[in-house]
């Protein structure tokens, strides 16, 4: 009997996750195109779907053409083309995805900033000539052209571990024109070469990224960084780095007073977990969550994440795998600081500043920038005692003023409202207008 087993199909399982959508929401998204196309569909299930994802079966063609229109994207991105159907065309449909990365990074921000003062300010001037050279590269130049994984992995280990004591603006800058440097040098690589470019790559625009919007307050470019770091980790078939940016970017819409909109993100990093994703990742995912319910006013459930994060520590400490070497952003500090936020805006006070002090004394050397925010809120457990609401803050200012977080700065000026206009007022505005100037 033949063997009419085939390749896994990555690219489908990856554009699934992405949207967080479970198998069976696939199957009935492809019945209801063909309802509307008044076609009559037997035997699909979400066991199909899945057997096309194992490569246990290939789709067949009433069914390729719909999930061509429910995922909005092209065969080829569905891994739908067959070996014969994709010789000569991977290449090429590469370059034009790194391509358009390129130019997504170099596009207008929409937050008040010009495209050239974005590359001036990002790249600084003397890399301009890269990136003008770099799209104009033809696809012979392309093909031939390789890049060093070790090397490029050296540099964004570097830069990630330079996070917890450089200056934010220029350690952008070098992140920045890494993550462009990236995008050359995956191009032309194949093979296993490729896929540790992807990795690193990944990390890199994500470091970027949340340099751009939790340190320097620019989210439109933070954005643009995410999409690039979201489609390296596609490239490289990293599970735990999806969840990753998947979680980092749901920050952007509960940062933007908008908490609602995070769902379909935080949806399918949870798909991600399900790939073997370390435990302290889903506990980590589980405080975002939970960020995002307390915002949208969902107390019961943002409780609920926090003690779901806590079991998922419980099984990390138990587990015999390490974490992800760039996860170094989240810890038992970290989870104390999320329990506290919950706390504080479900208007349990006295947990919160329970949780937050607890938060402060677990709190690393390094974690300088996230102690300004922890203070911030533990200000604001103090709501109606105007003269302990404002040492915290003083603290906080404190922390803000040893080292630069856009994140902790904006906290501060959200909390500051809640004490009453007098000496106490005035002194701490003076404080925060004097940085603002900076």
């Amino acid at each position: 009997m033949a063997d009419h087993r085939h390749p896994p199909n990555r690219l489908l399982a990856w554009e699934r996750l992405q949207r967080g959508w479970s198998y069976e929401e696939v199957a009935n998204r492809i019945r209801a195109e063909m309802s509307r196309c008044n076609e009559s569909e037997s035997g699909l299930s979400a066991n199909t779907v899945r057997r096309w994802e194992t490569g246990e079966r290939w789709p067949d063609p009433r069914y390729r053409k719909h999930l061509v229109v429910i995922f909005g994207l092209r065969a080829a991105d569905l891994g739908l083309l067959t070996p014969d159907e994709l010789e000569g065309r991977p290449q090429t449909e590469s370059i034009a995805e790194l391509r358009r990365l390129l130019e997504t990074m170099m596009a207008e921000p929409g937050d008040g900033i010009s495209r050239s003062g974005v590359l001036r300010a990002a790249l600084g001037i003397g890399v301009l000539p890269m990136l003008g050279s770099l799209l104009t590269h033809t696809e012979k130049e392309d093909a031939a052209w390789h890049g060093d994984p070790a090397a490029y992995a050296a540099i964004t280990e570097s830069h990630r571990k330079l996070y917890w004591s450089c200056s934010a603006r220029p350690l952008y800058e070098a992140a920045y024109a890494h993550t462009q440097l990236g995008l050359e040098q995956i191009r032309g690589s194949s093979g296993g070469d490729r896929v540790s470019l992807a990795v690193s790559l990944a990390e890199s625009a994500l470091l970027t990224a949340r340099l751009a919007f939790f340190d320097l307050g620019r989210p439109a470019v933070a954005e643009r960084c995410f999409d690039v770091a979201l489609s390296a980790t596609r490239e490289a078939g990293d599970h735990s780095l999806a969840v990753a940016v998947l979680g980092h970017m749901a920050f952007v819409p509960i940062f933007g007073g908008q908490p609602q909109h995070a769902r379909s993100r935080l949806d399918a990093a949870r798909q991600h977990t399900w790939h073997g994703v370390h435990p302290a990742v889903r506990a980590w995912l589980h405080c975002i969550a939970s960020e995002a319910d307390a915002r949208a006013g969902a107390g019961t459930s943002s409780r609920h994440h926090i003690d779901l994060a806590t079991s998922a520590v419980e099984s990390a400490a138990e587990n015999s795998v390490d974490e992800p070497a760039w996860f170094d952003f989240f810890d038992e500090g970290r989870l104390q600081s999320f329990a506290g936020y919950a706390a504080l805006i479900s208007g349990d006070h006295t947990e919160a500043g329970k949780r937050l002090h607890s938060a402060l004394d677990l709190l690393g050397p390094r974690a300088s920038k996230q102690r300004s925010v922890v203070l911030a809120d533990l200000a604001a457990s103090y709501k109606g005692d105007d003269d302990r609401q404002a040492q915290q803050l003083h603290l906080a200012l404190d922390s803000i003023e040893q080292e630069w977080y856009g994140a902790g700065f904006t906290r501060i000026r959200e909390v500051r409202p809640q004490i009453r206009d007098g000496a106490l007022g005035r002194e701490l505005d003076e404080r925060v207008r004097a940085l603002t100037m900076v």
